[in-house]
This record gives structure tokens, sequence and C-alpha cells, in this order.
């Protein structure tokens, strides 16, 4: 019994990175980018450097996680999609209760924590679609062509590359240097990206979540073990949508690196001119 016990525990763990790992990844990576990118920005021009962003990524940040609040039957208690409180660096907030006897409500605290990262990441193709449609274009068809129809591998990694580096070269070209549409998607693509990771709170509200989706993964491996029936494997099938939170994930990744490269040349022209 021990036994079982254990490889269901280690099962479930498998279960769980494979469904939201690489979501939990890709936030992280985000999140790094995003402090070093605000660090330079604030040492080189102040709390306006983090101002002049947050009008546009703060109302897409709390948008996402009042969305999520939405869809998992939480109660929206209070919202401010923008706030300037330089006192405790509070931007915007969501606040929101549910029944802690509902699982799916308690699972949902995973997914509101997450959740600007899927709004950031909704906001930036939205954008691309209506602002730059030739390059949403080039870009969904190298997805579908190149990279969708590859297994889940290094093959698909090295697509994904592929496409990301075809996506920033049909945007950045010179003809877009002269459409003001290539300016506005830049403004709100540096925006989004300057406010899409998750904040302290977010993230202790995630890791609930998290501590209860891994209750309920645990306690559907050992039903199914028991009337053997493999869950894991009907676990690593819906896993696939992996591929594409990587795919659709490119834009977020891509801006925020620009995001830290433009936070990184301004802070290195205030103190080289001083």
């Amino acid at each position: 019994m021990e036994q079982f016990l254990v490889e269901s525990l280690k099962l479930s763990i498998l279960e769980m990175i494979s469904l939201v790992g690489l979501l939990i990844v890709i936030g992280l990576v985000l999140g790094l980018m995003e402090r070093k990118a605000n660090g330079f920005f604030f040492a080189a021009v102040g709390y306006k450097g983090i101002l002049a962003t947050a009008w546009i990524g703060t109302p897409v940040h709390e948008m996402g996680h009042a969305l999520m609040c939405l869809i998992f039957g939480h109660k929206i208690m209070d919202m401010r999609l923008l706030t300037i409180d330089r006192a405790d660096g509070t931007l915007g907030y969501v606040t929101h209760s549910y029944n802690r006897r509902s699982v799916y409500q308690t699972v949902g605290n995973f997914f509101i924590g997450i959740a600007p990262i899927i709004s950031g990441i909704g906001a930036l193709f939205l954008s691309l679609y209506y602002l730059l449609p030739n390059s949403f274009k080039v870009f969904a068809v190298y997805l579908q062509r190149g990279v969708m129809t590859k297994p889940f591998d290094l093959t698909f990694v090295k697509g994904f590359a592929s496409a990301s580096l075809v996506l920033i070269q049909s945007i950045f070209t010179l003809s877009n240097l002269f459409n003001p549409h290539f300016w506005i998607f830049l403004l709100i693509a540096t925006g989004v990206s300057s406010h899409i990771s998750l904040s302290d709170s977010d993230i202790k509200g995630a890791t609930q979540g998290l501590v209860s989706l891994y209750v309920v993964l645990f306690s559907l491996t050992i039903m199914g073990n028991f009337m053997r029936v493999n869950a894991y494997s009907y676990i690593s099938q819906m896993a696939q949508y992996n591929a594409y939170i990587l795919a659709f994930s490119a834009l977020a990744l891509i801006f925020s690196l620009f995001t830290l490269v433009l936070s990184f040349i301004v802070y290195q022209i205030k103190f080289t001119t001083l």
C-alpha cells in the first residue's frame, strides 16, 4: 500500500508538471525580465519610468484577474484597474472572495493568479491582429505549417525559434517605421510586457490553487489506479496544448526582451552622460 501511494504521488507530480509546468516556467522568465527592465527604468528616470508603461499594462494585468474570477465563480469585492500609490508601489488590484469548500473555486486561485500572463498574451495578439495584420498573418501561417504540425519535442522548439525570428523580421521593417500603426503597437506591446508578470500576492494565490490542483490530480490518480485506468495517458494527451502555450507566448517573450533591452539602453544613456 505504501508503494502504491508513493507511486501515485510521483505520478501526480508528473501530471501537474505536464499540465501547468510550462506555463509556470514562462511566467518565471517573464517575471525575471520585467523586474530587470523596471529596475533599469527606475534607476534611470525614477518612478515616472514605471508609470509611463503602467497606464497600458496595469489595466490589462488586472482585467486578466477579473476575467478569471468570473470564470471560476469568485465574487469580485473591489477592483482598481489603475491606482497611483507610491507608498507601497501598488498600481492596481482585484480583491475577491470564494467558497473554500468548492474544489472548482479553490483550484481557480491558480488560474486567477497567473491570469495576467494569459490576458497579456491575448492583448498582444489582438494588437498585432488589428494594427499589423500582415505580420499576424505571416506568423499565423508559419505557426500552422512549420510549428503546430511538429511533435512537441526539440523539433518543435527549433520551429518555434524560427517562427519567432520570422515574426521579429515582419514587425521591425523599414516600411513599418513610417506606419503609425507600428508605433501604436510598439507602445501597447511595451506597456503590456512591462506589467505582465505576477506580483507577490498573485504568486501566493496561485500557489494556493496549485496545491489544490495537485490534491485533485492525486485523487484522480488514486481512483484511476484502483479502476485500472491510466490517468497519466489522458493527462498527457491534454498536455499537448503546451505547444499552443509556447507558440502564443512568443510575442510576450519577444517584447519582454525588447523592453529589457530598451530599459538597459535608457539606463546606459542616463549614466554615461552624467
